[in-house]
């Protein structure tokens, strides 16, 4: 007899992920949001900038791997949601405060 293996991902209930995605994209966010009003305060430029950038994305991510105990595939469909979900959208507002902090602060 063949034993045929469901493999995981299909063993994952849609409203857990979709949930556990929503707080992913949460923290993502603040974060950024965070990393680029500190960024705009301390007054970082060009590289710099973006280098704080990637250091909190980073970091961010490592936390999350953390919490799930290195096994992001029990949680989420692949490990790459922990690693580029909300990417664009965090760049942009990581930009936007980063932007915002450093003309309030360093400009006006």
């Amino acid at each position: 007899m063949v034993s045929s293996q469901v493999p995981p991902s299909e063993l994952k209930a849609p409203g857990i992920v979709a949930y556990n995605i929503h707080v992913v994209h949460y923290c993502r966010i603040l974060v950024s949001i965070i990393a680029g009003a500190a960024c705009g305060i301390i007054g970082f430029t060009g590289f710099k900038g973006f280098i704080f950038f990637l250091l909190s994305w980073v970091g961010t991510m490592l936390s999350f791997y953390i919490r799930v105990g290195w096994k992001a595939e029990s949680y989420f469909v692949s490990q790459w949601t922990l690693i580029t979900h909300d990417l664009f959208q965090g760049t942009l507002s990581f930009i936007l405060f980063w932007t915002l902090f450093n003309n309030i602060v360093h400009i006006y």
